[in-house]
C-alpha cells in the first residue's frame, strides 16, 4: 500500500489538473463568461463558441484599457510633482 502512494505522488500533474488546481473547482460557477443572464440558457452550440470567443475579446480589451489608464495615471502623478516643486512645495 506505502509504494501504492508513493507512486502517486511522483507522477506528474496532467495539464487539466494542474488548472483544475489553479482555477479552483469549475463546476460549482453557473456563470459562463462572467454572465448572470437568463437568455444565456437559450443559446445554442454555435452562439456559446462566439459569445466565447467574444469574451475573449472583450477581456483583453479591458485589460488595454486598464494598463493605458494606468499610464495615463503615472503621467498625471509624474507631473502634479513636477508642479509642486515648480512651487516651491514638496
Amino acid at each position: 500500500m506505502p509504494a501504492q502512494i508513493e507512486a502517486n505522488l511522483c507522477t506528474p500533474a496532467t495539464g487539466a489538473q494542474q488548472r483544475r488546481e489553479m482555477a479552483g473547482d469549475a463546476t460549482t460557477t453557473t456563470e459562463p463568461f462572467g454572465l448572470r443572464a437568463a437568455w444565456l440558457h437559450f443559446a445554442n452550440q454555435i452562439e456559446i463558441r462566439r459569445l466565447a470567443k467574444l469574451h475573449v475579446r472583450i477581456e483583453r480589451k479591458k485589460a488595454a484599457l486598464a494598463e493605458l489608464v494606468d499610464e495615463r495615471h503615472t503621467i498625471m502623478r509624474r507631473c502634479i510633482r513636477r508642479m509642486r516643486r515648480a512651487g516651491g512645495k514638496h
